[in-house]
């Protein structure tokens, strides 16, 4: 973790790498996962990574946080047929207000 000085002030960037089993997808289909992952605040800027790999069809994870500490990941299968993605780590960059910053 290190302070960063950005044009609104001060903020934080946090990394943490959480295992994640999504779902199976049905066709044309989007699903939420809820995600636990330290120190996600609500409002906070996220970007999500899987880090093995990812299958065709499938878009990349979006995540927002809604609740302090869970960040729900939303994926979305964009095919004609059901896909299964395997359990892997997902890394999760948190942007946040430095502490002391509101």
């Amino acid at each position: 973790m290190g302070i960063r000085e950005g044009s609104s002030g001060p903020f934080v960037i946090e990394t943490f790498d959480v295992t994640v089993d999504v779902a199976s997808l049905a066709a044309v289909t989007a699903v939420d996962t809820a995600v636990s992952v330290p120190s996600a605040r609500v409002g906070d800027a996220i970007i999500v990574q899987p880090l093995g790999t990812w299958p065709a069809g499938i878009t990349a994870p979006q995540g927002r946080c809604l609740v302090a500490g869970t960040v729900q990941c939303r994926i979305a299968n964009v095919t004609a047929g059901a896909i299964d993605p395997a359990s892997q780590s997902f890394r999760f960059t948190l942007i946040h207000d430095a502490p002391g910053v509101s």
